[in-house]
């Protein structure tokens, strides 16, 4: 993959290219797992929100997603239907109802995880030690930058509004 002459291999331009065409490496992956699962993008995201923070409530999902209350219950339905999701009233508040995955619902993440793993592990089996390293380095930076940016960010939000 060749990066455009006026980009330089510091720029933050020729970064999101590189970024870019990795992110997309996987994408075949994961259309061959929707398939093979029948699952929507919304879907599988939800899913695997859930395997990071069970027992969120639809609400939290629906913000999180992006989505309306409507379209993340109809999407919570399916997959209580599908035997993905299982739903629970919380004890401390009746009012709330939690989501968590069922057993199929861990499996089925736990399957997908694992196959991207394997797809990873072939991948880095290309690469040389130094290579790995240099990957590594970028990417703790690139999630330090980023989780400095996220805490910045409801600040900066917060001081928009006024």
């Amino acid at each position: 993959m060749a990066v455009p002459p006026a980009r330089t291999e510091t720029s933050p331009e020729t970064a999101l290219h590189y970024l870019a065409s990795a992110l997309a490496i996987f994408d075949p992956l994961r259309l061959r797992a929707w398939a093979d699962l029948g699952l929507t993008t919304g879907q599988l995201r939800l899913l695997f929100l859930l395997s990071q923070q069970p027992g969120v409530t639809s609400g939290e999902l629906a913000t999180r997603l992006t989505v309306t209350p409507p379209t993340i219950t109809g999407i919570i339905d399916r997959l209580v239907r599908l035997d993905l999701v299982r739903r629970e009233e919380d004890p401390a508040d009746r009012r709330l109802v939690r989501n968590f995955l069922s057993s199929e619902g861990e499996n089925v993440c736990a399957r997908l995880e694992h196959k991207a793993e394997q797809f990873m592990h072939r991948i880095l089996a290309e690469m040389s030690g130094a290579e790995i390293g240099a990957l590594s380095t970028g990417l703790r930076a690139f999630i330090a930058a980023s989780e400095r940016v996220s805490h910045r960010e409801p600040a900066e939000q917060h001081q928009e509004r006024q």
